[in-house]
């Protein structure tokens, strides 16, 4: 078996200390390293490039947010989550705009927090529910100011029926896997369909699709 592989970044040594304990305790998990902060973790993703890096918004010498723009950048196929204490909503905006794939917060039940490793690892994206609520009111009140653009003008009745099942099964952060399964479609198609929805929404990424799935449900 693969086991997805992951970096812990955090600039607490405890807080380090419980992650690697849940994780190793999971078969499909093999931790990769622990690094305190965001110059340590861009050095560890160039010699082991990681699945997965675990990211502390708030550390010495290079920030979470700022490491999670070069992560994105240079390693485009390692995911980042960051996890974070702060739900603050600069934080959150700046994170998923510098490629996050998920923004979860340091009081989430560990299963919960495994689930969205599986997640993010399977191409979906996954946001802490206090989160969420953040994203849509900021999405209501301001028009979603982020790098996708204004969403409030997003025209989703040019989708398809299917198109508009798959984006709201994004939403609930379900995996293309797990799309696949509930609509009795293969993961092909399931791919097919998240490109066609980011080509006609604009987006970039399925993180933001995932707002915007957000968005439409409410």
């Amino acid at each position: 078996m693969n086991k997805i592989r992951i970096l812990i970044v955090d600039d607490q040594p405890i807080v380090c200390e419980g992650l690697n304990t849940i994780l190793q305790l999971e078969e499909d998990f093999k931790v990769v390293g622990v690094c305190h902060n965001g110059q340590e973790a861009l050095d560890h993703c160039r010699r082991a490039r990681p699945d997965i890096v675990l990211m502390d918004a708030r550390m010495p010498v290079i920030n979470g947010i700022a490491a999670t723009k070069e992560i994105y950048r240079l390693f485009p196929d390692t995911k980042v989550l960051i996890l974070t204490t702060f739900n603050e909503e600069r934080l959150i905006f700046e994170g998923i705009q510098s490629g996050a794939k998920g923004f979860l917060l340091k009081d989430m039940p560990p299963d919960e927090l495994c689930k969205c490793i599986r997640t993010v690892h399977s191409g979906g994206a996954c946001l802490h529910p206090d989160v969420t609520l953040k994203v849509i009111e900021r999405i209501s009140t301001q028009g979603a100011e982020i790098t996708a653009g204004d969403f409030s003008g997003t025209n989703l009745s040019q989708l398809t029926n299917r198109e508009k099942e798959v984006l709201r099964l994004i939403g609930r952060g379900l995996s293309n896997a797990e799309i696949a399964s509930l609509l009795f479609i293969t993961e092909g198609t399931v791919k097919n369909h998240v490109s066609s929805l980011l080509s006609k929404l604009e987006v970039r990424d399925r993180t933001q699709l995932a707002i915007l799935a957000q968005k439409s449900m409410t």
